[in-house]
């Protein structure tokens, strides 16, 4: 695991959220634990695409963080 994903997995279990840039491109990992228009509750990480809001969901954040790494391998900022 390089070091950025690193960083970006220390930051989103310290905060449930971080944003990053993957080839300049805006995304947010975040826990949601409350969904839907009537509180359905739920318990899962979610990346976000941040330009055009598409969503990938994970049960676990080391789900999330082993598919980033896998697929996002130029990640350039973690904010």
């Amino acid at each position: 695991m390089n070091q950025k994903v690193k960083s970006l997995k220390q930051t989103a279990q310290n905060k449930t959220w971080v944003s990053f840039l993957h080839q300049n491109h805006p995304y947010s990992l975040l826990h949601w634990s409350i969904g839907g228009t009537e509180s359905v509750q739920k318990d899962v990480w979610l990346l976000q695409d941040e330009m055009t809001f598409e969503t990938k969901e994970f049960d676990k954040l080391e789900s999330a963080i082993v598919w980033i790494s896998e697929n996002m391998n130029d990640i350039t900022d973690v904010l």
